[in-house]
């Protein structure tokens, strides 16, 4: 499975997967915090993000309601559910049981993620679904394991793990180990970025993310290569999906305001040519709106992108859903071990 592969089965996984926790009786204790005192359910569900590990060099948040009320927003999350299809007798939905989710990657060995998903998870009902022959599933199959005395459902490379019936984890192996490993260390704390809580307060916006440039080999890389974003340090933006269809205001960071300002002009010129190209392949004018300008040392950005544009690219260029695998449930026991107007404010910075 590729990268991009592997980060799409993630999102899916969040979505789909985080309902296998059902509610026990009395507070239960799930781990210790650094301080050696004892935090039970209530208290991952107040502050989950502090399970994600320190280190992160990307960032994604998603709140699914906000979403999940546009109807480009609702399309996209129909192309999540087609792509992961669970058994009606789960009794699942995307847009009623998931909040929120956060996912941050890092690059430990290559580009890994991990994330957590908020909402209201029925462990119970959807064990039961997964056992029974209802002819609904994924591809590749859900395998069941265990790691760090967690119970863990994956596909291919990455997973989930429930930890309260409001609060789920997901990653690719890697990076759900390394969670899991932070919480059996008791090594649970406030260690999220300043520019991370920035975004999270930022009001009426559907999703928030960050890119730390110059946080790794990967992203210094990408940094290089791209004329838009040569000697950029950092790009982060909020959006949502209100007509005309995904609109950003970002901030990209630079070490000059001659660098900010050469970013401003390279990305109207990126713009004007994928307006060309769009025509050129029926896609009509993707993007609907593109300011850029050089305030110091950040370049501002104003984006709107056409969402009928987005549907026409998707269906063009993705794969279609795979087709629901039958037999006896989803959930195989493993062998061994293991709206709203265009956002008129830029990002803070």
């Amino acid at each position: 499975m590729t990268r991009r592969g592997a980060a799409g089965w993630a999102l899916l996984l969040a979505l789909s997967g985080a309902g296998t926790l059902g509610c026990g009786g009395g507070k239960e204790v799930i781990l210790r915090t650094a301080e050696g005192v004892e935090a039970t359910a209530e208290d991952i569900d107040r502050q989950p993000l502090w399970l994600l590990p320190p280190g992160g060099i990307g960032w994604l948040h998603v709140e699914v309601g906000p979403a999940a009320s546009t109807e480009l927003g609702t399309y996209l999350l129909s192309d999540v559910r087609a792509r992961f299809p669970l058994p009606d007798a789960a009794g699942f939905s995307f847009e009623r049981d998931v909040a929120r989710l956060s996912l941050a990657t890092y690059s430990m060995q290559g580009l890994d993620f991990a994330g957590v998903a908020s909402g209201r998870f029925d462990r119970a009902r959807i064990e039961a679904a997964a056992s029974e022959n209802k002819g609904g599933g994924v591809s590749p199959p859900l395998v069941r394991s265990e790691y760090a005395g967690r119970t863990l459902f994956g596909a291919g490379d990455v997973g989930f793990v429930i930890l309260t019936p409001q609060t789920a984890l997901f990653g690719n192996q890697t990076g759900i180990r390394r969670c899991l490993d932070r919480v059996a260390e008791s090594k649970v704390a406030d260690e999220l970025p300043a520019w991370v809580k920035d975004l999270l307060m930022t009001p009426d916006a559907a999703f928030s993310f960050g890119v730390d440039l110059q946080g790794s080999p990967l992203t210094a890389a990408l940094s290089g290569r791209l004329a838009a974003l040569r000697g950029a340090t950092m790009a982060r933006g909020v959006g949502n999906f209100t007509p005309p269809g995904i609109n950003i205001a970002g901030t990209i960071t630079h070490a000059s305001h001659e660098a900010a300002r050469a970013t401003a002009a390279a990305l109207l010129q990126a713009g004007g040519s994928l307006n060309i190209y769009g025509r050129l392949f029926g896609l009509g004018q993707p993007l609907r709106k593109l300011e850029t300008q050089a305030v110091g040392e950040n370049t501002e950005v104003v984006l709107a992108v056409d969402g009928g544009a987005v549907r026409v690219m998707m269906e063009k260029f993705l794969p279609p859903p795979p087709a629901p695998r039958s037999g006896p449930g989803w959930a195989a026991r493993a062998t061994g071990e293991e709206r709203r107007p265009l956002l008129s404010s830029q990002a803070k910075r």
